[in-house]
């Protein structure tokens, strides 16, 4: 008798090729962030934010810097992911931390690929998305408060995908508004979830009214209407109810930040990432033009939408490539057999032996591991890799080495008899480790400060007016960085009255004799 679909699949391996193309590519991903080192701009003083949420409550106001007043209100939107944060690393230190930024974005990767597969059937196809999305964000990989978003937008997106498509029911809806909760707290890109429940309703709202096929019925686009209400009115849980939008709108046009700060800007396709996101792009456009399967209003909406803001921001790209990827992939799949044999790998995709591919797909495992905080260091990675890590007891190879370890500790041990300079990088780190015995001058909270104050700060930085600026604000010391601010090391070795009195590979502390 021949034999039956239920018998050809009794006989495929657990593991098999086409899921070996997948795994390798969620391995190379995973690896990468992985290997990715910490930054100290986003991370520090959010994490000594988190410290105060725990142990004193939620901050309102500058508290670590003297460049505005320290008791000048100050927005901690992100306090839930900071509070995190810093439960994580005082169960498991800086390695935990670390290992979770890691999870995060395994996990995110991973649902890409999935939804690839579920939308094309293919898993190299959902290889292959997985891994342009993951080369778009190369540069968007640091610990930060943002790696809390990246989970639920994915979350958000596929379930009211699902449900468009009819592979849910509206049960499932319910869980958006709580997913809205948490993330309206953690991070600002919560408002992508509205944008994504938005999309939606417009797009599926459009095709019931053209009356295209496979339109929803006006009774099943009435839970979609609920829910993004629903969505809506769960971003007033916050500390600030509806001021959560107004600090939003603050910060989209908060001058300093558009005007200084790299993510804020357009990508440029002289990067890998940039080059990656415009690549995307023509691919999608090719995609929709020539692939099998024609996009839906809803689907062009959302990948013009995110497009148009990526152009925009390249802080916007990592949202553009977990949604366009598997859309794309879908277009280029061919279409999905419903019933029958045919839907089944064929024998080349079958591939070899069951025990074969579970070592491969063990031995990926083991190269994931192998990388993670606690193991890192004993891989003896290359020279030039390890170079980029500043030495921190008990963090190894996990922050860059413009974090001012050493020159913090000097002082603290050696403290300044007054107002303190710094590079802006360094006061997310001063935040951490120097607060509350001293006050920076800056930091990376860049709405703080008003655009004036950071144009002071590159002058002097330039080495442009300085000896007016240490004079009239009656500073004592400063810790500069020893090639962003160049120019301000070689103004200070002119003044007698200024000595430096500690020296590493990235930093320099000068002091008023």
């Amino acid at each position: 008798m021949p034999s039956t679909s239920s018998d050809h699949t009794r006989q495929l391996p657990l593991v098999r090729l086409d899921h070996l193309w997948v795994l390798l590519a969620l391995s190379v991903i995973a690896v990468f962030i992985s290997l990715a080192p910490t930054s100290p701009n986003d991370f520090w003083w959010h994490l000594k934010a988190g410290e105060l949420t725990a142990t004193t409550g939620l901050p309102t106001t500058n508290l670590f810097a003297w460049g505005v007043p320290p008791e000048a209100p100050y927005v901690y939107q992100s306090w839930l992911g900071e509070w995190l944060f810093f439960q994580i690393y005082t169960f498991g230190g800086f390695p935990l931390v670390i290992f979770v930024r890691n999870l995060l974005g395994i996990t995110a990767y991973t649902l890409v690929a999935y939804e690839t597969h579920a939308r094309s059937g293919s898993w190299r196809l959902a290889a292959l998305a997985s891994l342009f999305a993951a080369a778009m964000t190369i540069n968007n990989l640091t610990t930060r408060t943002q790696n809390w978003s990246w989970v639920p937008f994915l979350v958000t997106l596929f379930v009211l995908g699902r449900y468009v498509d009819g592979r849910i029911g509206p049960r499932w809806l319910i869980s958006l508004p709580l997913v809205m909760i948490f993330w309206v707290n953690v991070h600002g890109a919560f408002v992508m979830g509205l944008l994504l429940a938005g999309a939606f309703v417009v797009g599926e709202t459009l095709r019931r009214i053209l009356r295209q096929p496979r339109a929803l019925a006006w009774y099943r686009l009435r839970p979609l209407y609920l829910v993004t209400g629903a969505m809506l009115l769960a971003t007033l849980i916050n500390p600030l109810g509806f001021g959560i939008f107004s600090y939003v709108q603050a910060l989209l046009n908060d001058p300093a930040s558009q005007a200084l700060i790299v993510e804020w800007q357009s990508p440029t396709p002289r990067n890998l990432a940039g080059a990656a996101f415009y690549l995307g792009v023509l691919a999608l456009f090719a995609a929709f033009g020539l692939g099998r399967r024609r996009p839906t209003i809803t689907e062009v909406i959302l990948v013009c939408g995110l497009a148009w803001q990526s152009f925009l921001g390249v802080r916007y790209v990592v949202w553009f490539g977990f949604a366009a990827m598997p859309i794309m992939a879908q277009s280029l799949a061919s279409a999905r057999p419903t019933v029958g044999t045919t839907g089944l790998p064929a024998r080349k995709e079958r591939g070899g032996g069951s025990v074969a591919n579970l070592a491969v797909a063990l031995f990926l495992l083991i190269a994931v591991l192998a990388v993670q905080p606690w193991t890192k260091p004993y891989l003896g990675l290359p020279a030039p890799y390890q170079a980029l890590f500043v030495d921190m007891p008990g963090a190894p190879l996990l922050f860059t080495i413009d974090t001012p370890v050493a020159a913090t500790e000097h002082l603290r041990t050696e403290p300044c008899d007054g107002r303190l300079f710094n590079e802006m990088g360094y006061g997310s780190y001063l935040a951490w480790a120097h607060y509350p015995q001293d006050l920076h001058f800056i930091d990376p909270r860049i709405e703080l400060f008003p655009f004036e104050l950071w144009q002071t700060y590159i002058d002097v930085s330039a080495g442009r007016e300085v000896a007016a600026f240490l004079d009239d604000h009656d500073v004592k010391c400063v810790l500069l960085h020893q090639t962003r601010q160049a120019g301000l090391s070689t103004t200070l070795a002119t003044f007698p009255a200024w000595e430096r009195t500690f020296q590493d590979d990235t930093s320099e502390v000068w002091r008023r004799r």
